[in-house]
């Protein structure tokens, strides 16, 4: 079932994608550092966090309700539907909710979790993708990772 459609303004809609992509920028630069730390329950759950504000931001682009997980997750199956590789986006999104559910359950190694966090990151590169050049200012994922401030 395709995603529910979300009415609001062009400017609060510009508004909610800028702080989705801000929100996944900091959560995902926090990852490294709580690998170092051998946190991986913190590394998996920020992989998650960056992969749902991704989401969220290309919902929020395309008008789509985004407000709990179930319509972030109806999201990011509808991107995978609309892709010309349905079957890697979805199996990425299982990944990351795998990266989520290690926050309460606390069973992944660190080979798990750096492997998790990795088709995280492609996950994040594609829905970056599908933003427009507002959004990014052109750059690409990696760019706009290093930017001092986004």
């Amino acid at each position: 079932m395709p995603p529910a459609v979300h009415t609001e303004s062009p400017m609060l809609r510009d508004e909610r994608v800028r702080k989705h992509l801000a929100q996944a920028r900091e959560y995902w630069l926090k990852c490294p550092a709580c690998l170092a730390e051998g946190d991986l329950c913190q590394a998996g759950e920020k992989g998650w966090r960056a992969f749902a504000q991704m989401t969220k931001a290309v919902a929020s682009h395309r008008g789509w309700r985004h407000f709990g997980h179930a319509e972030i997750l109806a999201s990011a199956r509808q991107v995978a539907d609309e892709s010309n590789d349905p079957g890697a986006i979805r199996d990425g999104m299982e990944v990351a909710r795998t990266m989520h559910a290690n926050f309460y359950e606390v069973d992944l190694d660190r080979i798990a979790v750096e492997r998790g966090l990795a088709r995280v990151e492609s996950l994040l590169q594609t829905f970056w993708l599908l933003l427009p050049e507002r959004y990014t200012g052109g750059l690409s994922f990696f760019n706009w990772l290093a930017e001092a401030d986004p």
